[in-house]
């Protein structure tokens, strides 16, 4: 059965829909930065991954998503240097493939029905204050941290719901604490508890209670900390160095140092997490070119994610699996190459990473490798501006287990007015 087939009208009165909002749009000023923001986001994404198995449903689908941010410029009020904001955000998607009657983490899945969802619908908004140099939101969240991460890897966007503050101290150092108390995953509608399934039982969480903060020791060395406080679940500490050094040998030769340590502890008499990860990643960046060779230990146990397809993009090198399993070892080895000398706005990446060390459930040694080949693309004639195109093509090996094969094709307009 062909995923390109659709059986819907209003499948293709979405496309046209999004065809003529493009169109109409691509005229339109953008704003200025005191007024008001808008910004329209209209995703067309294809993804399909087929298993190398008699007994594994191959999973995909191909969807069209329309989205739509408003954030507002802040308002003065009564209080001297307070002022106040909103946002606010409506994303929907529409199956254009016809159901695959399996779970492809892009779309809802009825486990009982086994029916993947037509259409679904995420909404938020977030009320806002700012003093001086602190800024306070409370309602819907965009966090990129450790535990909380915006995937923009499928359809729709994971979002967050909760408060948080966050103080620009001085030149060099941030804070930012916050209370997270539901998710939105990429693949469901509305926001739900955080939860986390071990042994095939789930466990849920009244919240995230979360510190950040960053600091900027020299002009080339920053350091953040990270401490995530799951309730019921568990407990993240994470640390990080990023280093840059333009040898003295060249102007264009710049040197990218980055280390990191993960720390997960249960905090609850259910189950028991004792995990690390540590990891190295050194980025040699020469004009156009970029080469990153990175090592990852998983130390005890498997390093625990949340339920829901929350991606940990804090590691090294995030991948379509995660080298994250007990005990595992990886080596990650990436080129980028920025081809706009000959053809502007086309870029690509390569990536391949080998994991080992790890072992069966029946205690066997295993290994996994992944390879990654990325296309993406910027429209730059005029007409098109905003228009982007990228492509992923990912084959997944391993010793014992089921081999894939994944594509993935996302065509994007983004417009801001």
């Amino acid at each position: 059965m062909s995923i390109f087939s659709c059986d819907h009208q209003r499948h293709f009165l979405l496309s046209s829909l999004s065809l003529s909002l493009m169109l109409c749009l691509q005229h339109s000023a953008w704003a200025d930065d005191d007024t008001d923001h808008f910004k329209l986001v209209l995703k067309n994404a294809y993804i399909d991954r087929n298993y190398d198995s008699n007994t594994v449903k191959d999973t995909g689908s191909w969807s069209q998503g329309a989205s739509l941010f408003y954030d507002s410029h802040y308002h003065a009020t009564p209080i001297d240097q307070l002022q106040v904001g909103v946002e606010a955000t409506t994303q929907y998607a529409v199956r254009l493939s016809d159901d695959k009657h399996v779970a492809d983490t892009v779309l809802p899945f009825d486990n009982s029905t086994k029916k993947q969802a037509a259409d679904y619908l995420k909404y938020g908004g977030t009320l806002k204050f700012k003093y001086q140099n602190t800024e306070v939101k409370m309602g819907e969240l965009w966090l990129d941290l450790p535990v909380t991460t915006v995937d923009r890897s499928r359809q729709l966007l994971t979002s967050y719901w909760g408060a948080n503050l966050h103080s620009q101290i001085n030149d060099d150092l941030s804070a930012e604490i916050g209370r997270v108390t539901k998710v939105s995953p990429r693949n469901q509608e509305g926001f739900h508890h955080f939860a986390y399934t071990t042994g095939g039982k789930t466990y849920y969480s009244d919240g995230l209670n979360y510190l950040d903060v960053r600091y900027r020791i020299s002009p080339n060395l920053k350091a953040e900390y990270y401490y995530g406080n799951l309730e019921n679940l568990y407990d993240k500490h994470y640390l990080g160095l990023d280093h840059a050094w333009k040898l003295p040998t060249s102007t264009d030769l710049i040197l990218n140092s980055k280390l990191k340590y993960f720390n997960s502890q249960d905090n609850n008499s259910h189950f028991k997490i004792d995990s690390q990860n540590i990891g190295l990643l050194e980025t040699l960046k020469y004009q156009n070119h970029a080469v990153s060779l990175g090592y990852q230990q998983i130390i005890g146990d498997a390093y625990p994610l949340p339920d829901g397809y929350l991606p940990e993009t804090y590691f090294i090198n995030w991948n379509v699996t995660g080298f994250f399993k007990a005990k595992e070892k990886s080596w990650h080895f990436v080129y980028c190459y920025d081809f706009k000398a000959y053809i502007p706005g086309l870029s690509m990446i390569l990536k391949h990473v080998y994991g080992y060390g790890f072992k069966t459930t029946d205690n066997r040694k295993n290994n996994e490798q992944e390879s990654n080949v990325i296309l993406n693309y910027n429209f730059q004639q005029k007409a098109l501006q905003g228009l982007s195109i990228q492509y992923l093509y990912a084959p997944y090996r391993i010793h014992y287990g089921t081999d894939f094969d994944e594509n993935r094709i996302f065509l994007t307009y983004v417009k801001k007015f």
